[in-house]
């Protein structure tokens, strides 16, 4: 199998390929790097090349943290105790996860996790039903969403 540098190791298609990468969905820093790596391109190319991608704005990790929070929060249904902890993990400064995480309206935020607590509920069996209540809060503390809010909204429907 050939490496990026093997094939076409000019620094004009490297770069153009990058675009194109981060152009097609938003990237982070450590994507992008991990890229370069699977490329085997030298690490004193990678920081010329991150450099160059956020000066012609292709790499912002502020558009990504906004992106990645609205996006794993309709699509997935996260919460933002998991959307915070993943960008952590994409070393996000805090300072951006916060910003993404202002991303998510509250009040929608709140529907969700109802949505979600009625469901699930309605999936566990009769019969099992010793412990829905830690069950539902297991399911929903595990998508990210913070306990206060959980017991809150338990309380609230009598589960």
């Amino acid at each position: 199998m050939k490496t990026m540098q093997e094939s076409s190791s000019t620094p004009d298609i490297i770069n153009k390929k990058l675009e194109h990468y981060c152009a097609y969905q938003e990237r982070c820093t450590k994507d992008v790097v991990s890229k370069l790596k699977d490329w085997n391109i030298k690490d004193s190319q990678i920081d010329l090349i991150v450099k160059k991608l956020k000066e012609e704005n292709f790499l912002n990790e502020e558009r990504f943290a906004k992106a990645y929070a609205r996006g794993k929060f309709r699509a997935n249904k996260w919460g933002r105790q998991k959307i915070a902890f993943e960008l952590h993990l994409k070393n996000i400064p805090g300072v951006l996860i916060q910003a993404g995480l202002r991303e998510i309206d509250d009040k929608e935020y709140q529907d969700v996790l109802t949505r979600m607590i009625v469901k699930k509920k309605q999936e566990i069996k009769p019969e099992k039903n010793l412990n829905v209540r830690e069950k539902i809060i297991t399911f929903v503390n595990n998508k990210g969403y913070e306990m206060n809010m959980i017991l809150d909204i338990l309380n609230e429907l009598k589960i």
